[in-house]
């Protein structure tokens, strides 16, 4: 019985003890995602366009030494490749006989990133001779 009695007394006493105020915290502030923009790089210091036409000996003192030339049924074709990217650059025969660039082929970019449309031109600048 005092059991009993002890243990109701207890009972009560723990459901008149004071509750613990609730601290309402503000929700967490939303987090803000700033896009920034990359850099866009500079203009590329040489057009592919520039070499169109030339000859040879132009090409050569531009781009320096190819690292193959090869000779196909109509066209030679110098390659020159570099820790970015591979061109193909395609001579023709003109009405003077003379082999001039008629067609630049550039290979995906090794370590180029997205150029907007100006790939061919960051590759060919990357042969440049100084």
């Amino acid at each position: 019985m005092k059991t009993l009695l002890l243990l109701s007394s207890f009972l009560i006493l723990a459901a008149c003890e004071p509750k613990k105020k609730l601290v309402e915290t503000p929700p967490p502030a939303p987090e803000v995602v700033v896009e920034v923009e990359a850099p866009k790089p500079a203009e590329p210091r040489f057009l592919m366009s520039n070499i169109m036409t030339l000859e040879r000996s132009t090409v050569e003192s531009i781009m320096g030494e190819p690292s193959l030339k090869r000779v196909e049924k109509e066209a030679e074709v110098w390659l020159y490749d570099n820790l970015f990217c591979n061109a193909h650059v395609y001579f023709y025969e003109d009405d003077n006989s003379d082999l001039r660039v008629e067609y630049i082929e550039t290979s995906e970019e090794k370590n180029l990133e997205s150029l907007n449309g100006q790939r061919a031109d960051f590759c060919i600048s990357t042969f440049l001779q100084d």
